[in-house]
């Protein structure tokens, strides 16, 4: 938590006589920087595959990488997990050549080249998220991957309250920036004035409520647990946000 507090704010600026200067207000404030932070456990699963089949059309590239999928669904439907999802990230196709290899066994090159070298099939690489809604048996669910040649690229979890939990995140840093603000100004003898400014984040100049060009900005921040990789038993997923606001100090009534 930081608090400012200031009678006759000051801001330097710049000398360069083309840039604007700010308005600052010039009344006495408050500046307060508080956090949310809630932990939940996961009812999400989210797990990264990929597929990569190569054969003499695209079409039957194609329709084997279709198969596997249709099987990897049946095998979720097997072990209970009806609502589950799998949505498609890039499918993507390419011609395949055998490098031409010189007398002594070794390959011409480390590039194909279609005019040298023997034109042996398509690929089609597939990636793919899978979404379950639990968290059970995910090591079941990645065997039925492997035995179908399914690569797993990772495992995350997340909640599908996730836009709530953040709604909840907000409002808890909010209210804390409020309620530390109206002690301090009590207990100086007078009352909190008006909202003058307020930013999600934290690390603004009080005078200012801006960044300069080395500190960079400060945004909303919440720790999004679908981006870190965690173990197969699921743990508790953090949401944290910040938040600054400035009030004016006002005489009390």
């Amino acid at each position: 938590m930081v608090l400012a507090l200031a009678l006759l704010p000051t801001c330097a600026f710049a000398q360069d006589p083309t840039i604007v200067r700010q308005e600052i207000d010039r009344r006495p404030y408050i500046y307060i920087e508080a956090s949310g932070r809630i932990e939940t456990a996961a009812d999400l699963t989210k797990i990264a595959i990929s597929l990569s089949e190569k054969r003499k059309s695209p079409e039957e590239a194609t329709k084997l990488i279709s198969d596997k999928i249709a099987q990897l669904r049946a095998a979720l439907t097997q072990l209970g997990i009806a609502d589950s999802s799998v949505e498609t990230k890039s499918f993507q196709f390419a011609k395949v050549y055998l490098i031409a290899k010189d007398k002594k066994g070794e390959p011409v090159s480390s590039f194909a080249d279609p005019d040298r070298d023997k034109f042996d099939g398509f690929r089609a690489t597939y990636d793919a998220v899978a979404t379950l809604a639990t968290t059970d048996r995910i090591g079941e669910v990645l065997s039925s991957a492997s035995a179908l040649g399914i690569e797993v690229d990772s495992v995350t979890f997340a909640s599908s309250r996730e836009a709530e939990y953040v709604e909840q995140v907000r409002k808890i840093a909010a209210d804390k920036a409020r309620s530390r603000a109206e002690v301090y100004a009590q207990s100086l003898g007078g009352t909190l004035g008006d909202l003058l400014n307020v930013k999600e984040g934290t690390g603004y100049n009080p005078d200012t409520m801006a960044h300069t060009a080395l500190e960079g900005y400060a945004d909303l921040a919440v720790l999004d647990p679908s981006t870190a990789p965690m173990a197969i038993a699921p743990g508790k997923l953090t949401y944290e946000a910040s938040v600054s606001a400035k009030w004016a100090l006002a005489p009390a009534k």
